[in-house]
């Protein structure tokens, strides 16, 4: 029987429980968010009381982690950390930052455009 991040048994309930951290959503509301980016958390005094699956991403993020390593060390979902974490950066309550490097990649209509250009020669 295995137990998730928030000590619940297996099976439906893992289903259902991405479902209710996310209210429902499957995208983030930013486009920002790779598995690269570095999430690091803004310190708050006297913040209003948070979910504890938010307490868990903050107090991971009082150093700067990539949202992939938030994921893991947390036990959520890498989906569940993007929409969570899309969330805390709206609110001001994480920093995000993405590599110049991730920033200059071509968008994907670019790479189709390209790859259908290969095909034609």
């Amino acid at each position: 029987m295995s137990v998730g991040p928030s000590g619940e048994d297996g099976g439906e309930s893992n289903l259902i429980r991405p479902y209710a951290l996310t209210g429902g959503r499957t995208r983030p509301s930013r486009t920002d968010l790779t598995v690269t980016t570095q999430v690091v958390a803004v310190p708050v005094v006297g913040g209003p009381d948070v979910d504890p699956e938010v307490e868990l991403i903050l107090s991971l993020c009082a150093r700067p982690l990539s949202v992939a390593e938030v994921a893991s060390r947390s036990g959520f979902a890498l989906g569940v950390v993007r929409i969570l974490v899309a969330d805390l950066a709206d609110q001001g309550r994480v920093v995000v930052r993405t590599s110049d490097w991730e920033r200059a990649r071509p968008d994907a209509t670019t790479l189709r455009s390209v790859l259908e250009r290969i095909r034609e020669l």
